[in-house]
């Protein structure tokens, strides 16, 4: 009876925390939906000014049709924020998209509609400045729901993590409590007194010893995530290899899962860590030999170029200023991604340089593989930013996030060319040396 509750417990935890994080991403989606959708009105706005302005500068019709063009997008994007706003997590913009609708209104019917339908040029003047200051307005209403949209999307976020966390700890202590139950169950089992005897005294002490390493864990885990996951991993780990197949299937499985959620939460902090540290604990930028860099970032994949049977082609590559580690990290992570979502029978991937200015180098990172749509090109650079499940593709989803900011920590820019099914060319540039300045011409 206390097995079978415990079991239940577990899996109402497990399904409870299941909705509450179901429900706080829902409310993400949505507040990551709405900064787009704001993004997107602002631009709208923009451009309707813009083309007025043009039409009273110029006097032509052709300002007109974008200005239409664009205004005729306007309802349906407010519609959109409307909806958003009816969201209880965004309930705080809907003052601004109040006054965003009626300063929208007032600026057609003062500003637009009047000299879209002909006005003196002195009155078309005084409509314009009295239009830019409306247009201010407007703009100012946009960037205070878009900062309050922020602060929504960074609330959510961390509720997510914390949910995940409470939900992950509560689990294990459950699971732990389940474990601890079976194996005593287990030991009434057993015909002989001495052996039951001694078993119960090793257990016994197992348990004291996991009680004090929960102790210690419940107290340094406000301080620290990284120690408590690899106390719950190796726990976890140990409670699979000494009891696997001698507890229920049940109990196999949740155990089975909490290792494999310790596991993925340490990759996720050492995956943050890792993104944290490019720019606090990176070394000097100095001369690097980028040629050399890359055949040892390949080297360290060869493996899994053999395995693929994938071809790797190192173009070549010049002295550039930068740290050396983290250029060797950016090339590995590239080539690597290159070969991961790769469906072809022979992958290929291409690496080369060129010159686009007095100073400046692109190093491309080009392969032949399942490619990524338009859209998503910069979500892909976001931290934690995933386009497939984990049962497609392993990894957190921080790998190019990675990439980015040992980019942005030289100084370059990073961008990527590709279509669905097309393959994909990640390109990056870097600060050539004074030595490779002039050893090819510049394109």
């Amino acid at each position: 009876m206390a097995l079978g509750a415990i079991v239940l417990g577990t899996m109402l935890v497990g399904i409870i925390a299941y909705l509450v994080i179901a429900n706080i991403r829902a409310d993400l989606r949505t507040a990551n939906n709405t900064r787009l959708d704001l993004q997107t009105m602002l631009v709208i706005v923009s451009d309707e000014e813009t083309g007025i302005r043009g039409y009273v500068a110029t006097g032509s019709p052709l300002f007109l049709k974008p200005y239409r063009d664009v205004g005729a997008r306007y309802p349906k994007a407010f519609a959109d924020l409307e909806k958003a706003a009816r969201n209880p997590s965004l309930s705080s913009i809907r003052d601004d998209l109040d006054a965003l609708r009626t300063g929208h209104s007032s600026w057609e019917s003062e500003v637009a509609r009047p000299i879209e339908s002909g006005t003196s040029p002195s009155d078309s003047d005084r409509r314009l400045r009295l239009g830019k200051t409306m247009m201010d307005r407007i703009r100012g209403h946009i960037s205070e729901a878009r900062t309050e949209t922020d602060a929504v999307a960074n609330r959510l976020s961390l509720e997510v993590q914390e949910a995940i966390i409470v939900s992950i700890l509560t689990i294990v202590l459950m699971t732990i409590v389940l474990a601890v139950v079976a194996i005593r169950f287990e030991h009434r089992r057993l015909a002989e007194e001495q052996r039951l005897r001694e078993q119960v005294d090793e257990r016994n002490m197992a348990l004291m010893r996991s009680n004090e390493s929960l102790r210690e864990f419940a107290y340094v885990a406000s301080h620290d995530l990284q120690e408590p996951l690899r106390t719950i991993a190796s726990f976890t780990e140990l409670l699979q290899k000494r009891y696997a197949g001698r507890l229920d299937a049940d109990a196999d499985e949740f155990i089975g899962f909490v290792v494999d959620g310790a596991k993925r939460m340490q990759q996720l902090i050492d995956d943050v860590l890792e993104y944290s540290r490019v720019s606090t604990h990176g070394k000097p930028l100095v001369p690097v030999d980028l040629d050399a860099v890359a055949r040892r970032a390949v080297a360290n994949l060869r493996a899994s170029i053999e395995e693929r049977g994938a071809e790797v082609v190192i173009g070549p590559l010049p002295r550039v200023t930068g740290d050396e580690i983290q250029l060797g990290q950016l090339l590995q992570n590239l080539i690597g991604n290159a070969l991961k979502y790769n469906r072809s029978a022979r992958p290929r991937v291409d690496v080369t340089a060129r010159r686009v200015g007095r100073d400046v180098w692109t190093v491309a990172v080009k392969d032949n593989g399942i490619g990524i749509a338009p859209e998503y090109h910069e979500r892909i650079f976001r931290i934690f930013s995933r386009l497939h499940t984990r049962g497609e593709y392993g990894g957190t989803g921080i790998g190019l996030a990675i990439c980015k900011r040992i980019v942005d920590r030289h100084g370059g820019r990073m961008e990527v060319e590709s279509e669905e099914g097309r393959g994909a060319s990640f390109a990056f540039t870097l600060a050539g040396t004074e030595e490779a300045m002039w050893s090819s011409p510049i394109t």
